[in-house]
C-alpha cells in the first residue's frame, strides 16, 4: 500500500499514509485501511461513463447542427446568427456545465464500463442516434412542405435567406434534439445515481424546456419583437406547432430506449462480439486467468497425510 515502486506500477495506486508514498501515488486515502478502494472505483467508473456520454452528446451536437445547416443549404438559407447563439450559448453551454455532475452509483457490479471511444458499442451508440436525428429532421423538412400555407422560398441575390418555413421547422425540432439526446447520454445505473439526483441538470431542463416550447408553440402575434430577432417564422397552424413537440417526444422515446435498453442488453452485447469477432482477450492476466482455470494440476495440492498419533 505504501511501495513506491508497486504504486507507480499500478493501475490505480492508493497511499494508505501522507507520507513520502504519497508522493507517488494517483491517490491518497486518509484512512489507513483498504475500504476507499470500493469508492475509488464507483468514482472511477462513474467518472470513464460520464466522460464517454460527454463526448457522445458532443459529437451528436455537431451532427445535429450540421445536418440541418446542410438541409438547409440545400434550398439555399440558413440558420440566422440568433439561432446559432441560441443553440451554442445557451443549450451547449449550459448541459455541457451540468452534464457531468451526476454522482458514482452506490454498489458495484461484477461487469466494467466500456473502455475505449474507438469500442464497438460507442460507434454504434452514435450510427444508430445520427441516423435516427437525420430521419426526425428530414421528416419534418418534408412534412412542412404538405401544409396548405406552405410556401417554399424563393432565394434572392445578396440575402442570407433566413426567414422561411422550412428554416422554422428544422430549428424548432433540433433545439428539443440536443435536450433528448442529452438525457439520453446521461444514463443511471448500474454506474451512474439516477438523473434526478443532478439538481443542477434537472434545473437546467426547467429554464431549457419551457423556452423551448415558447418558440415552438407561441403564436406570432405574442411579442412580434422576439421573432423579428431570433429571425424565426411561427407557423400559422397550431396543429402543426404541437406536431413538432410530438415528434420530439417520439425521437427522445427512441432515443432513450436505445441508450438505456437495447444497447447495453446482454443480448446486443453477444450480437456485438460476434460481428467484431473477438473470441479471445487482449488483457494479459485475462490470459493468465484462463490458462489457470484451464489447468487441472494447478494449484498443486501436496498428498495428505494423516497426522502421527502420539500416545
Amino acid at each position: 500500500a505504501n511501495d513506491c515502486g508497486a504504486l507507480k506500477a499500478a493501475h490505480a495506486g492508493i497511499s494508505l499514509s501522507e507520507t513520502e508514498a504519497s508522493v507517488a501515488s494517483p491517490f491518497t486515502s486518509k484512512t489507513p485501511n483498504i475500504t476507499c478502494v470500493p469508492l475509488l472505483i464507483k468514482e472511477g467508473r462513474d467518472a470513464l461513463v460520464t466522460s464517454f456520454s460527454v463526448f457522445k452528446f458532443m459529437a451528436l451536437y455537431s451532427l445535429i447542427e450540421f445536418s440541418s445547416v446542410a438541409i438547409l443549404y440545400a434550398i439555399e438559407s440558413n440558420f440566422g446568427s440568433q439561432e446559432y447563439l441560441y443553440v451554442d450559448f445557451v443549450i451547449i453551454l449550459a448541459i455541457a456545465f451540468v452534464m457531468g455532475l451526476t454522482g458514482p452509483y452506490p454498489h458495484l457490479v461484477k461487469r466494467r464500463p466500456i473502455g475505449t471511444l474507438a469500442g464497438i458499442h460507442v460507434i454504434v451508440s452514435v450510427i444508430t442516434q445520427a441516423a435516427l436525428m437525420l430521419a426526425m429532421q428530414l421528416g419534418i423538412f418534408f412534412y412542412v412542405q404538405t401544409q396548405h400555407w406552405f410556401k417554399p422560398l424563393q432565394p434572392k441575390v445578396k440575402s442570407e435567406n433566413i426567414v422561411c418555413w422550412e428554416n422554422t421547422a428544422l430549428f424548432t425540432l433540433s433545439i428539443y434534439q440536443y435536450i433528448a439526446l442529452a438525457i439520453a447520454f446521461s444514463t443511471s445505473a448500474p454506474y451512474r445515481k439516477p438523473l434526478f439526483t443532478n439538481y443542477w441538470f434537472m434545473l437546467t431542463l426547467a429554464i431549457l424546456i419551457p423556452a423551448n416550447l415558447y418558440i415552438t408553440l407561441a403564436p406570432q402575434n405574442w411579442v412580434p419583437e422576439f421573432w423579428s430577432f431570433m429571425q424565426v417564422k411561427p407557423s400559422p397552424s397550431l396543429m402543426f406547432r404541437i406536431t413538432i413537440v410530438e415528434l420530439a417526444v417520439v425521437h427522445f422515446l427512441i432515443a432513450y430506449l436505445l441508450e438505456g435498453y437495447i444497447l447495453p442488453s446482454s443480448c446486443m452485447h453477444k450480437f456485438l462480439r460476434i460481428v467484431r469477432c473477438k473470441r479471445k482477450p487482449h488483457n494479459r492476466y485475462k490470459h493468465i486467468l484462463n490458462e489457470v482455470s484451464e489447468d487441472t494440476t494447478w494449484p498443486p495440492v501436496l498428498p495428505f497425510s494423516s497426522p502421527a498419533i502420539i500416545n
